[in-house]
């Protein structure tokens, strides 16, 4: 194993990539994706296990874009000051474009993960990475709440829902085939639709 021939692994997924994305995961063929690759299945089961290692490869850099977004927001927030604490649910359009940015950086993985996951560990991804970010988002509400900075209860089986859509507006338009340009306008509207102040009952404005 040692002995891997990395070079092959660009052309390899390149052919992957492509291949999935016309056949979706359950229908695409090992067989196919080496050909188109002009490689050998055996050289294919040298760097990978099977179909769903090749699958997860391919997808990984959007895989770690969403990561990075979770452990952005992991942070020590008792020590954060309110304005800090309060800060990322007063996103404006120009601060929910640049989520649109990073998934625009990885469109065909990205794509990949949305719409052909099933039958990989990546299935129930929407749920999972949803249930992370609860997990977190839960965090900083409950410390907000408990500075009498968040006006509204909410449970965290509540807030999981209500960000479960929220992520759904930032899927839903690659799903769809909209360029970045109409992602950039659509931002105005989910800024609109997703008032988060309102329904935490945060401060009009940011603290000093």
């Amino acid at each position: 194993m040692a002995n891997k021939d990395k070079s092959i692994d660009p052309v390899l997924l390149k052919s992957a990539r492509e291949h999935f994305l016309a056949k979706g995961f359950a229908n695409a063929s090992v067989q196919e994706i080496c050909k188109n690759a002009g490689v050998t299945t055996g050289a294919l089961y040298t760097r990978y296990k099977g179909k769903g290692e090749l699958f997860e490869a391919v997808v990984e850099d959007a895989v770690q874009v969403l990561n990075d977004i979770a452990k952005a927001a992991e942070t020590d927030i008792e020590h954060l000051s309110d304005r800090e604490l309060l800060a990322p649910w007063y996103a404006d359009a120009a601060g929910l474009s640049r989520f649109f940015d990073l998934f625009d950086g990885v469109r065909d993985s990205f794509i990949l993960l949305l719409t052909c996951a099933e039958g990989t560990k990546y299935r129930n991804f929407h749920h999972d990475f949803a249930q992370q970010l609860t997990e977190i988002d839960y965090r900083y509400y409950a410390e907000a709440h408990r500075r009498r900075l968040a006006g509204e209860t909410i449970s965290k089986q509540a807030l999981h829902v209500l960000l479960t859509a929220y992520w759904e507006l930032f899927y839903e338009p690659f799903i769809h085939g909209m360029s970045r340009d109409e992602m950039t306008a659509l931002c105005l509207t989910i800024a609109k639709l997703i008032d988060w102040k309102q329904a935490l009952g945060l401060p009009e404005s940011l603290p000093d």
